[in-house]
């Protein structure tokens, strides 16, 4: 085999595949550690669930900010034909964020 070295092209797609990675590894983290001090989450995630976005109550979203409320979600995930599950969100340090809704997906 030939040794060789990384070009631009290569280092570049390595950075974007590591960083997935690393954003991956991170959501897995937070859903741990918010599910050890939400019942409800952990049964959501026991039961097969998968963590889709946190998004805006009806009506919660910063004046001029366009963006899909939890009904939305809620409603496009269902035409998608996932089973859809909403809890309470929060943030990375493990507080409840009362604007916003967590929201679930799971294939029946």
């Amino acid at each position: 085999m030939k040794n060789r070295s990384i070009d631009d092209s290569e280092r570049r797609l390595f950075a974007v595949v590591q960083e997935a990675y690393m954003a991956e590894n991170e959501k897995e983290a937070y859903l741990a550690f918010i599910a050890a001090h939400d019942p409800e989450i952990r049964t959501l995630l026991d039961q097969g669930f998968e963590f889709v976005t946190n998004a805006f109550k009806a009506g919660a979203a910063p004046s001029g900010m366009k963006a899909r409320t939890d009904r939305e979600h809620v409603r496009r995930l269902q035409q998608a034909g996932y089973q859809v599950a909403v809890s309470t969100a929060y943030d990375e340090q493990g507080h409840p964020r009362p604007t916003l809704s967590a929201i679930w997906r799971k294939k029946p």
